[in-house]
């Protein structure tokens, strides 16, 4: 009868690491419920013509967040004259908010409005900054 060498147990576990690295992480999950937005967040804007034709709103997102934030996604309501919602567009702030910062967004509109509404809906944070 012939047997075989058993495998060292550290190799095993090696391949086991190995094996497990691989597998695909589960994104990581967004922060943002509308309290803790309304919270940590304050958005001012203004409309702004677009070269060639066009719309759009831009400003600025300022954080009282203690963690610098990225992945700053915005909901941009389009009003008519009597407050009522026309067209809704989602936008990002390009980069990081720092933790007691600001940061530039600029997001195309479909057509001009009487008024906007813009919010933070949803944020990532990245790490804790001391203020």
């Amino acid at each position: 009868m012939i047997t075989r060498p058993r495998p060292a147990p550290l190799a095993v576990l090696l391949c086991a690491v190995v094996a497990l690295s691989l597998l695909p992480s589960p994104p990581a999950a967004a922060q943002g419920a509308s309290a803790d937005v309304d919270q940590y967040f304050r958005v001012e804007w203004s409309p702004e013509a677009v070269p060639r034709g066009g719309w759009a709103v831009e400003g600025y997102v300022y954080s009282t967040h203690p963690f610098r934030v990225n992945g700053v996604r915005l909901l941009v309501e389009v009003l008519d004259a009597a407050g009522g919602v026309e067209n809704r567009v989602f936008g990002w702030v390009s980069g990081d908010v720092p933790s007691g910062g600001r940061a530039y967004f600029f997001v195309s509109v479909p057509r001009r409005g009487a008024a906007y509404r813009v919010k933070v809906l949803s944020y990532f944070p990245v790490a804790r900054e001391s203020n």
